[in-house]
């Protein structure tokens, strides 16, 4: 009971750091903010044959994340393969921006692939195995946070701090994510029919919204 309660007062908290639109103020501020250009963004079409108009780019980093090129295995990820929804960026740093006050000691999240910048197809040819999805700026991957505290991805199910990752996927699906898929070597729980077990998650969470 205590977890959840620290969950969800870290999630409010974070809500008030990341404002939900353009005249909303955080009531106090994230040191070294994101830079963000914000704007109005459209999911046309479905995650899996769609596109996006006018997306939002992640930053390279910030003081609770970094990015994760999954292909050449290194930080930062390209920058074409960060967009997204304005929705789906706000609701991102909001998750990141809570887990960071519940453990505020706990080293960043590595933040994956999102969509390319008018989204449409994100497969084999643009590197690694590719995605079925991530066409229209509402899905992320999110990589677990590693036991041994180092900024990089967990290669290996052993090297996944699964209560750190079980408290992210929570923050997920409190922030009514659609689905969260995990790996099938851990042992991450939540919701059935939204937190989902999937082949080659085992070093990843992939996050769609509604």
């Amino acid at each position: 009971m205590c977890r959840v309660r620290r969950l969800v007062g870290a999630f409010v908290a974070g809500a008030l750091l990341v404002p939900a639109s353009a005249a909303a103020m955080p009531r106090e501020p994230i040191p070294n903010p994101p830079a963000v250009e914000w704007r109005t963004s459209r999911a046309v079409g479905s995650p899996t044959h769609g596109r996006l108009v006018d997306g939002v780019q992640l930053p390279d980093e910030g003081s609770g994340f970094f990015t994760w090129d999954p292909v050449n295995l290194m930080s930062p990820n390209r920058e074409w393969r960060r967009w997204g929804t304005d929705r789906l960026i706000r609701t991102l740093l909001r998750v990141l921006s809570a887990y960071r006050i519940a453990n505020p000691d706990a080293p960043r999240v590595g933040v994956g692939d999102i969509a390319r910048p008018d989204g449409g197809p994100f497969g084999r040819e643009y590197g690694g195995l590719g995605h079925a999805s991530h066409q229209s700026g509402l899905d992320v991957d999110v990589y677990y946070p590693r036991r041994d505290g180092r900024e990089e991805q967990a290669y290996r199910p052993a090297a996944v701090d699964q209560a750190r990752s079980q408290e992210l996927v929570d923050l997920f699906v409190l922030a009514r994510a659609r689905y969260v898929f995990t790996g099938p070597h851990l042992s991450l729980r939540g919701p059935r029919g939204v937190v989902q077990k999937l082949a080659y998650h085992d070093d990843h969470m992939h996050v769609r919204l509604p």
